[in-house]
């Protein structure tokens, strides 16, 4: 199955999880973390999908999935049934998740534990505190909009943000001494472009 990869926003927006057990209760937590309104149900009617943005299925009867599932489809709604690729309109990748920053992994519902595998290979090689870092940076992301107008500057100052000093006190846990570093990065790359535009 060839698929889009995206990342969907779905603050306040109603999603559906359809189904019971470990599955289902972890999509519906996924859900809620992404700021999702949920409704989890064990039971279906096709008015339930009346305002929804999103629905899961899992756990649930075959007869039951496949119900959700076409309903679905006719309403234009995304649907993923859990191991029923030909029922789903998107499919769920394997996540890696540390903080703000997710990596998604996915086979086009191919091969699940290849998926499965490779996520906990770079789970294991990811720094645990990779999220505080990208935290960091999104605080200062405005303030260094502001301060640094040249795209091509801005890149620069943030290879050297994720690359030097700022990222090693972050993701060593200091993080007071990461952001007194990332503000005298961004002090001394502002000069530097004030120098170069006099020239």
């Amino acid at each position: 199955m060839a698929v889009f990869p995206i990342f969907l926003e779905l603050e306040g927006r109603r999603c559906l999880v359809i189904g019971e057990g470990e599955v289902a209760a972890s999509r519906a937590v996924a859900l809620a973390r992404a700021g999702a309104a949920v409704e989890q149900r064990k039971d279906f009617a096709p008015a339930m999908l009346d305002g929804a943005a999103l629905v899961f299925v899992a756990g649930a009867r075959r007869a039951l999935a496949d119900e959700v599932a076409r309903e679905a489809a006719r309403r234009g709604i995304p649907v993923n049934v859990m191991d029923e690729p030909r029922l789903c309109s998107f499919l769920m990748p394997a996540l890696v998740e540390r903080g703000p920053v997710t990596i998604a992994i996915g086979t086009g519902g191919s091969a699940p534990m290849l998926a499965r595998l490779l996520r906990q290979a770079l789970d294991a090689a990811l720094p645990e505190r990779l999220g505080p870092l990208a935290a960091l940076a999104g605080r200062f992301r405005p303030l260094v909009m502001r301060r640094l107008a040249d795209p091509e500057s801005r890149r620069g100052f943030w290879r050297r943000v994720f690359t030097g000093p700022v990222a090693r006190l972050a993701l060593a846990g200091d993080d007071a001494a990461a952001s007194a570093a990332l503000r005298s990065e961004l002090d001394r790359a502002e000069r530097v472009g004030h120098r170069d535009a006099a020239a």
